[in-house]
């Protein structure tokens, strides 16, 4: 563990970073302002998953509104938590295939691979994986992409755990899990659909029915969470489709989350052989694990392993968002890498009489059966505690903590940053406008000023929504790194409005707004 974690300090500090900003590629912003506003019992538009932000509400709180403020915790949180749970869980599944001895090699691949992977890539490529990718797949972001993977690989742990008889415990957590995990992105969920195949091919049947009903909890409190955002369930559509009589029909959206374009995914493994040193050996070698876990008699946990990496290879590599040239491919499939990985662990026991040789040495290690005191822990942090939070709160009703920004179309809830304080003045050569610079920010921040000679924020409840989107309809005019600006053209009544900016490279051209000041009407 201090091996992991001494690798990913020393991968921190030579890519480039500025502060403790290191590359986003996803919605850091939206993700812990809701954090933000779920502390002071506040429901956002409930667009995104619940779980990572209630996690960060009381983070929240005690840095501040932004993300660039909670860094430091988050990334303790990663590092010193979450990474190294990872590391344990994945020994704990290779264990149950091959012994001790799989376990150490799986766990050491799952600290190595990342790194040694970077010299695969050609030249051209290495700066999207080593500078772009690689800080997300190690928990140096605020995203949950991270700790999602995280809880999907728990939840396949205690999946394998109860293939063994009499294990309804480990059954229950690994549902609660994975429905927690579905709380925090419902893709997620997708693994479900290897665990399924496990229970079948071990025919655990009562296993696999209080795995699916352990579930469902979670999936109420989602439910909920989009009902008291949204006033709806996206998934969820009144379609065209009609009776014979006419009466009207509840559709489901699949199109919405399920993309299954073949020639994308052509394209997409034409990229692989153009960056990447083999891509037969990329693509082959789970199958090849395959054989080899099977080659040992552990056909569930075959299925499991199986049925978890293709499940996220159908819905989300085939999608059109998964694209290695944007650099997106990887990151939408990050947690189903533990799967790859420990297949590419085992592909080693398909050496001839390796298995016989090794004797007792592959044999599983022993687990004793879960107690069931942790699955009312589990039920509480992850059911109890999220249903409680989002009753409790209120949905917003005007732009008093958050409002809405349009990058290009990418509409962004940023939060409202009430120490950057904006003031205006007259003067005999134009408005003077003078702000606090903030903070404490834990990177370089540049400033962009915005204009509009009308109120700047109009809310509306898109979609019907029970929360209100309040949009930012001024423009910037400017961008600067003084806490000062003259603009010698603006008329008395002119709204103004600083937004504070940062990104990885501390490039002003680059990276989006993540917070605001609150507005200020010219005398």
């Amino acid at each position: 563990m201090a091996t992991q974690l001494v690798a990913t300090v020393l991968l921190a500090a030579s890519v480039p970073h500025n502060g403790w900003v290191w590359f986003h590629n996803g919605d850091q912003i939206w993700i812990t302002t809701q954090g933000w506003m779920l502390g002071h019992l506040e429901l956002p538009p409930t667009e995104l998953g619940y779980l990572w932000s209630l996690v960060l509400a009381p983070i929240m709180l005690v840095t501040g509104p932004t993300f660039v403020q909670a860094l430091p915790p988050i990334m303790a949180l990663n590092l010193l938590v979450l990474a190294p749970i990872a590391l344990v869980c994945v020994y704990g599944i290779a264990a149950q295939i091959g012994g001790r001895l799989l376990g150490y090699w799986a766990s050491l691949l799952f600290v190595v691979a990342p790194f040694a992977s970077i010299p695969l890539f050609v030249e051209r490529y290495q700066e999207r994986w080593t500078e772009h990718f690689l800080p997300q797949a190690l928990g140096l972001t605020s995203l949950s992409d991270f700790p999602s993977m995280v809880l999907v690989l728990a939840a396949a742990l205690f999946v394998v755990r109860s293939l063994d008889a009499s294990r309804l415990a480990d059954a229950a957590l690994a549902g609660l899990l994975l429905g927690a995990a579905g709380g925090m992105k419902p893709p997620n969920l997708l693994m479900g659909a290897g665990a399924a195949l496990a229970y079948l091919v071990a025919r655990r049947w009562r296993e696999g029915i209080v795995f699916g009903a352990a579930i469902v909890p979670s999936l109420l409190v989602l439910v909920l969470w989009k009902e008291r955002g949204l006033g709806q369930l996206p998934v969820l559509s009144l379609g065209e489709a009609r009776l014979a009589a006419g009466a009207g029909l509840v559709a489901l959206d699949v199109d919405r989350y399920i993309e299954f374009d073949l020639e994308h995914w052509r394209v997409q493994m034409d990229n692989l052989r153009e960056f990447f040193w083999s891509a037969r050996l990329a693509q082959w070698a789970p199958f090849a694990g395959l054989l080899a876990v099977l080659r040992v008699r552990r056909a569930p946990i075959a299925a499991l392993l199986g049925g978890w990496l293709a499940a996220f290879l159908v819905v989300k590599g085939f999608s059109t968002r998964a694209d290695i040239q944007a650099n997106t491919f990887w990151r939408l499939l990050m947690p189903a890498w533990p799967a790859y990985l420990i297949l590419f662990a085992s592909i080693p026991l398909l050496v001839p009489t390796l298995a016989r040789r090794l004797g007792d040495r592959l044999r599983p290690t022993l687990v004793k059966p879960l107690a069931w005191r942790w699955v009312a822990v589990a039920a509480l942090l992850t059911v109890a505690l999220p249903t409680v939070a989002i009753a409790a709160s209120s949905p917003s009703t005007r732009p008093e903590r958050a409002v809405f920004q349009d990058d290009a179309g990418n509409f962004i809830m940023t939060p409202i940053a009430e120490n950057v304080e904006l003031k205006v003045e007259r003067t005999d050569d134009g408005r003077l406008l003078s702000w606090t610079s903030g903070g404490p920010w834990r990177g370089e921040v540049f400033y962009r000023v915005y204009r509009l000679e009308v109120r700047d924020v109009e809310c509306e409840h898109t979609d019907g929504a029970t929360a209100v989107y309040c949009f930012i309809r001024s423009l910037p005019i400017t961008t600067t790194r003084d806490t000062e600006y003259l603009d010698p053209d603006a008329p008395a009544g002119t709204w103004y409005r600083i937004g504070v900016g940062t990104n990885w490279l501390d490039d002003e051209t680059q990276g989006d707004v993540f917070a605001f000041s609150r507005a200020y009407v010219a005398p």
